[in-house]
């Protein structure tokens, strides 16, 4: 299974250089479903200085006409670029897959491709009740539907790139001819496997607990391979991670190693390790520019229910 099982071959979406045919392009490489292993050397694209290289977009905002669309509570929109010439993701439920092309300023949408298949690892049961892509009613099934019809029919031909940085946060926009907006927001950037991520705290419902006693000696080391190594404060450990869309999840964590420590340490050692063990389906956001991390996971009611909070550090 790979960290990388689903979205996570989110590799560069084209070439540096003029602007490819959407029409060229294979049919095959990363996306939602497809394995990711560690890439040859990966090109970066020239599109918006390079944001779109290796990465996967939230979508936050949607414009149509001067209008400000609100978007469903259940919806999950996402776009990944890849360097197969392909753009995946989901209009707010619905996958899709198309081929596409970057240059400096402007993304071209061609042909609709059939979505790849999702990961054949899967987390544990969603509760039951409303929740992701799950509405509890008629009316809510149709607000999603319309919603991802207004999301489809920007996201088509060609649109424009431009970049902005408020408080911290990339926000990618893409807009049509007709000045329709789709405002993206970075969940995770190319240096995601290049960081080793601190775990500062644990969240349940709407707060956030107590420092962690291990400190630095906490953190997890995601690899494209699809392994995870890292420290839970005494003991090493591993485990597997799987990311599609904006959703992650652990398998098979394990101790690799055999050492006892101060009372506290070994007790939050064991409380992450179950929580882990749980296999929870996360959403995660992962921003290159404020080196931080949160994994949250994904629950129509409580909206939080469990939580993960990490810093960046160097990767020794």
């Amino acid at each position: 299974m790979s960290v990388v099982a689903a979205v996570t071959a989110l590799v560069v979406l084209a070439g540096c250089g003029g602007e490819p045919d959407p029409g060229g392009g294979t049919e095959g490489g990363g996306s939602a479903g497809a394995s990711a292993a560690a890439s040859p050397v990966k090109k970066r694209p020239p599109g918006a200085g390079g944001l779109l290289s290796d990465g996967v977009w939230k979508l936050r905002g949607v414009t149509v006409r001067g209008r400000e669309e609100s978007l469903p509570p259940e919806a999950r929109a996402w776009v990944a670029l890849h360097d197969d010439g392909t753009a995946t993701g989901d209009y707010g439920c619905r996958p899709f897959r198309k081929k596409a092309a970057v240059a400096a300023a402007r993304l071209r949408l061609g042909e609709e491709l059939a979505p790849l298949p999702p990961p054949t690892a899967s987390p544990a049961a969603p509760v039951e009740g409303p929740g992701p892509c799950q509405p509890d009613s008629a009316a809510g099934e149709k607000e999603l539907t319309d919603f991802e019809k207004k999301v489809e029919k920007v996201f088509q031909g060609k649109l424009s790139l431009s970049q902005e940085r408020p408080h911290g946060e990339t926000l990618l926009h893409l807009r049509n001819p007709l000045g329709d907006d789709l405002t993206f927001v970075q969940a995770r950037g190319d240096d995601f496997f290049k960081r080793r991520w601190n775990l500062q705290a644990v969240t349940v419902y709407d707060g956030v607990g107590p420092d962690l006693a291990a400190g630095e000696q906490l953190y997890f080391d995601f690899h494209e391979n699809g392994e995870v190594t890292g420290k839970l404060g005494c003991n090493d450990f591993t485990a597997e991670a799987t990311f599609s869309g904006l959703h992650m999840f652990f398998r098979e964590p394990v101790l690799t190693t055999d050492r006892r420590c101060g009372r506290q340490v070994m007790v939050e050692e064991a409380d992450i390790l179950k929580t882990l063990k749980k296999s929870l389906r996360y959403t995660y956001a992962a921003q290159s520019g404020r080196g931080s991390m949160t994994l949250t996971e994904d629950l129509g009611f409580p909206s939080v229910e469990t939580g993960l909070m990490f810093s960046a550090l160097r990767r020794r």
